[in-house]
């Protein structure tokens, strides 16, 4: 798969990973520089972890181990204090799938499309008679998500 084929959210990933590791390694570096070396460390495990997540998340996409999972969103969960998005109710091929959310501070609008990309492996629970998705590689909003 050449690099032209990679989904654009899919891109942003492995991007802000490789992009994170080379910031971490920097700070390492400057640590290292002026203080000990006790302190440089976790910023060194820091740059190797997510480096490997990276090229974890490259070699995934590259092998075509993914899916994508396109629906309309029918239900948006919010948290009760600060009302931010907890997690969306989504119709997917006639089934009721829950998608627990990371970090998303805008929600989708009910009735909106979205996609998400997860790794064909990912396993889906069964959760109060629905389906559960607990993590996935990426998300997009307002795409159509087929796979080229």
């Amino acid at each position: 798969m050449e690099r032209t084929q990679i989904p654009m959210p899919l891109q942003t990933q492995i991007l802000i990973r490789l992009a994170l590791a080379v910031c971490s390694l920097i700070a390492g570096n400057v640590c290292l520089v002026f203080f000990t070396v006790t302190i440089a460390v976790p910023f060194f495990l820091l740059a190797l972890l997510t480096a490997v997540s990276g090229c974890h998340l490259y070699r995934v996409v590259v092998r075509g181990r993914y899916l994508v999972l396109t629906g309309a969103v029918l239900n948006v969960e919010r948290t009760a204090v600060l009302r931010r998005p907890k997690a969306i109710l989504m119709e997917v091929e006639g089934k009721a799938l829950r998608v627990v959310l990371r970090s998303r501070h805008k929600a989708p609008s009910e009735g909106s499309q979205i996609s998400f990309y997860v790794q064909d492996s990912t396993p889906i629970y069964e959760w109060r008679g629905i389906h559960l998705l607990g993590s996935y590689l990426a998300a997009a909003a307002g795409t159509s998500g087929t796979p080229t």
